[in-house]
C-alpha cells in the first residue's frame, strides 16, 4: 500500500514537472524570431528582382532616388550592365532631372538631401551631379544654432532659411554622413536636436511652438521621425549613455506593437518598422535580437516582412479581417528593401556609403577634385 502511494507520489510529481517543462520550452520557443537572416535574404531578392522587372522597360527610369539605397546595400550595381538599357540607367535619368531641377526645388531642403542619398547609392559624384555640388549646398545650409534650414533659398535674400523642420535637420547629417563629409558644427547640431524632443521622449517632423508648456505634454512623439532622430544623433556621436539616446529608445520600446511591429499616425505599417530597423543598426543594435523581438517571437524586421506581396513589392496595410497585404505602395517598397539590407548586413547602408565615399570628401576638404 505505502510501495503504490510512493509511486503514485513520484508520478505525480514527474507530470508536474514535465508540464512546468514543456512550458518552459513553449515560452522559450515563443520567444525565439519568427525568421532567419536567410529569410530576409530570400525576400529581399524577391524586391529586388520585382524593381528589374518593373524598372526594365522604362530604361530603369525612376530607381533613384531611395531604390537605390536598398539596392546598394544588397551588392547591385544600379549604374551597370544589369540596370542598364540603351546606355541609359537611374542615375541618366536622375542626373537629367537634376539639370531641369525637376524633384530639386530650393524651397526643399530635403530635396538635396535625397539625392545626395540616391546618388552616391548609385556609384555616382555627389560633388558634380548635373552640374550642382549638392554636398556643398546642404552643407552651407547650416544655420548659425547648426539647424540645416528647412530651405535652401529664401525666394528673396537667396540664403539658407527656416528653423522648423526637424526631418530637413535630421537628413542633413545623414545625407553629407553618406557623402563621406564631416557635418559641420557637430556639437550645436546636436544641442539643436536634443533640444526638440518631447517629453515623453520621442520627437515629431516639426518644431511645437506654445506659449502654454504644458501644451507640450500633449504632443505624441512619431516612431518614424524619433528613428530618424536616433540616426542622426549616433552619426553625430551619441551612443545609449546619452540620456537623449536612452529616451529615444525607451520611447521606441513603449511604442513597439506585441507583433514586433511599429505605427505611426495610429496605424501599423511596413516603413515604421523600416525607419526604427535603420536607427537600431546604425546604434549597433541587432534589430532581429533578443532586445528587440517580442514574446510572440516578433520584431522589427519579421513586422516588417508581413506586408510584402507575392510579386516582391510591398503593401502600407494589412487587410482588417485576414491581416494579408492587399495593394503595393511605391514609398513602403523601397523602404523596406533598405531596411532589409541594414538588417541582413548587421550594417547600416548609410555608413557603408561613408565608407566609400570618405576618401573623396577627404580630397575634396583638402583642395582636391572630389571626381573619381
Amino acid at each position: 500500500m505505502y510501495y503504490r502511494k510512493t509511486m503514485r507520489l513520484l508520478l505525480a510529481t514527474l507530470l508536474s514537472l514535465l508540464m512546468i517543462t514543456g512550458l518552459g520550452l513553449s515560452s522559450a520557443a515563443a520567444a525565439q524570431p519568427e525568421i532567419s537572416r536567410e529569410d530576409v535574404h530570400r525576400a529581399a531578392q524577391k524586391t529586388i528582382n520585382y524593381y528589374h522587372d518593373t524598372y526594365k522597360d522604362s530604361e530603369f527610369h525612376g530607381i533613384l532616388d531611395w531604390p537605390a539605397l536598398g539596392l546598394f546595400g544588397f551588392g547591385e550595381d544600379i549604374s551597370g550592365s544589369k540596370w542598364t538599357v540603351n546606355g541609359k540607367n537611374g542615375a541618366y535619368w536622375r542626373e537629367d532631372e537634376v539639370r531641369q531641377g525637376i524633384q530639386l526645388n530650393k524651397i526643399k531642403n530635403t530635396d538635396y538631401q535625397r539625392t545626395i542619398i540616391g546618388v552616391c547609392a548609385a556609384g555616382k559624384d555627389p560633388y558634380n551631379f548635373g552640374g550642382i555640388n549638392l554636398v556643398e549646398t546642404v552643407r552651407n545650409s547650416m544655420l548659425p544654432n547648426g539647424h540645416f534650414a528647412d530651405s535652401i533659398a529664401d525666394q528673396k535674400t537667396g540664403l539658407p532659411v527656416g528653423d522648423d523642420l526637424i526631418n530637413a535637420h535630421c537628413f542633413g547629417v545623414i545625407a553629407l554622413h553618406c557623402a563621406g563629409m564631416p557635418i559641420p558644427n557637430q556639437d550645436k547640431c546636436l544641442e539643436w536636436l536634443v533640444g526638440k524632443q518631447l517629453p515623453n521622449g520621442g520627437f515629431n517632423w516639426d518644431v511645437k511652438h506654445f506659449d502654454n508648456p504644458e501644451d507640450y505634454q500633449l504632443v505624441d512623439g512619431d516612431a518614424d521621425m524619433t528613428a530618424a532622430a536616433l540616426m542622426a544623433m549616433s552619426i553625430l556621436g551619441a551612443d545609449e549613455s546619452n540620456p537623449a539616446v536612452a529616451r529615444a529608445l525607451a520611447f521606441l520600446k513603449e511604442e513597439q506593437l506585441d507583433d514586433g511591429g511599429f505605427h505611426s499616425w495610429g496605424t501599423a505599417n511596413p516603413e515604421s518598422c523600416a525607419w526604427v530597423i535603420q536607427a537600431l543598426t546604425l546604434l549597433g543594435q541587432d534589430p532581429m535580437g533578443e532586445a528587440w523581438t517580442k514574446p510572440s517571437g516578433g520584431n522589427p524586421v519579421s513586422a516588417l516582412l508581413k506586408f510584402q506581396l507575392e510579386n516582391g513589392s510591398f503593401a502600407h496595410v494589412l487587410a482588417e479581417e485576414d491581416m494579408l497585404p492587399v495593394y503595393d505602395n511605391a514609398m513602403s517598397t523601397e523602404q523596406a528593401l533598405y531596411a532589409m539590407a541594414d538588417a541582413y548586413n548587421q550594417k547600416s547602408a548609410y555608413d557603408m556609403l561613408h565608407e566609400k565615399y570618405r576618401p573623396m570628401a577627404e580630397k575634396y576638404l583638402s583642395g582636391g577634385s572630389a571626381a573619381k
